[in-house]
């Protein structure tokens, strides 16, 4: 991956339908791969819906998955050295932050929704999460 060319966003939504095309790959390989970014998403919370979404399709990967990875590794190219940032502020400015949003229907396979959320203490993130909802949502409301 080093003589890629390094990518502006981690994954692009509007091309879910790609990941599912291609002929199978090595199992082992992929899991390897994903593994190595679950671990990492721990402290890159820009990463961790792209690894969530490639995450699903550990048991039976094609070359669109394996693709969708390589665009996250390229994203990564980006800044490298990104690393989390704390920052120290003044006691006037105490301030938290929590942001959620949720799609609809946004899995291809069960039409399930995915939920997420970010809480920022201070201008520091300190809690992410991205998670596919239980149950499949009659209504964007409901997602």
């Amino acid at each position: 991956m080093l003589g890629s060319k390094p990518n502006k966003t981690p994954i692009v939504l509007r091309d879910k339908k790609r990941m599912f095309e291609g002929s199978p790959v090595n199992k082992e390989r992929y899991q390897q791969l994903i593994g190595k970014l679950i671990y990492l998403s721990h402290t890159r919370s820009d990463i961790a819906f792209a690894v969530s979404l490639v995450n699903q399709y550990m048991h039976d990967p094609c070359q669109g998955h394996v693709n969708a990875v390589y665009r996250i590794l390229r994203y990564l190219k980006q800044k490298p050295g990104k690393k989390p940032f704390l920052q120290k502020k003044k006691k006037t400015e105490i301030k938290v932050e929590v942001f959620t949003d949720a799609d609809w229907a946004g899995s291809i396979d069960d039409r399930k929704s995915t939920t997420g959320y970010r809480t920022i203490v201070w201008g520091n993130v300190v809690t992410w999460q991205s998670k596919k909802q239980t149950v499949v949502a009659r209504s964007s409301v409901e997602a």
